[in-house]
């Protein structure tokens, strides 16, 4: 009897863990086809099975901030950076070997500093430096950590003089950033994947930064041509079209 009962253990707990591989390779399914509710759905049955698994944590940093990044209402953005984040905390403490941790670490915190102002992203600067470029090291052919790096260096370069100064008197001096690096960085993240349009779009922003208008008319041109995907690439057009009738 114990030995038929060892059994049919051994077998739940199988067929317990297939299931759960399904809900995440599921998952990344819909997540590739940008279905990001019906990821989450899979997500949350399989934080079900196995709560404290890093593979669902950190998955579950990803489709909060895809949420955001897919919305234009403010509380929806909010709510989903912080919730994000939350993930992206907990997936770094589990496991700092993963550029998948220090990736959506860098991105989330990133972008708590946004929400939060001037202050706190210059706060914050120093961490999204120091974990998206351990994930660069970690996973050198991934767009996104190297578009991360070139909004870093844009937004830290696009600080007025006096902004600095205030900075490194009240709270803390930004760190080196620069447009020319902004750019060499936006150009790795296209050569990689030229399909993005948020690296052209940031590539555009940043050749005006630079003055050079006829480059970054190319550049919102570029990402006006590629095919929209998602309500994200379609807000990153728009984006895209009021700064090129601007020119």
């Amino acid at each position: 009897m114990k030995k038929i009962l060892s059994i049919v253990l051994i077998l739940a707990g199988f067929v317990m863990a297939q299931g759960f591989g399904d809900l995440i390779s599921n998952s990344d399914v819909k997540h590739e086809a940008d279905d990001y509710s019906a990821t989450f759905e899979l997500l949350k049955q399989a934080e079900e099975l196995e709560a404290n698994n890093f593979e669902v944590i950190w998955r579950l940093a990803r489709v909060h901030f895809d949420f955001s990044d897919n919305s234009e209402d403010e509380a929806v953005i909010s709510k989903n950076i912080y919730s994000g984040f939350d993930f992206a905390e907990r997936a770094l403490a589990m496991d700092t070997t993963r550029a998948e941790s220090h990736k959506w670490y860098g991105i989330l915190i990133a972008r708590v500093g946004e929400l939060e102002g001037k202050k706190q992203t210059i706060l914050n600067s120093y961490e999204v430096k120091e974990h998206t470029l351990k994930a660069i090291e970690l996973d050198p052919d991934d767009d996104g950590n190297y578009h991360v790096m070139g909004r870093w260096n844009y937004k830290l370069a696009d600080l007025s003089w006096v902004e600095r100064k205030i900075a490194g008197i009240i709270y803390a001096t930004p760190p080196q950033a620069s447009f020319e690096d902004a750019r060499q960085f936006f150009g790795k993240a296209i050569e990689l994947e030229p399909d993005d349009i948020r690296n052209h779009v940031w590539l555009g922003k940043t050749y005006e930064a630079l003055d050079d208008v006829e480059a970054a008319k190319n550049s919102y041109n570029a990402a006006l041509a590629i095919t929209a995907e998602n309500d994200s690439d379609r807000i990153l057009q728009k984006e895209a079209q009021e700064l090129l009738s601007d020119l």
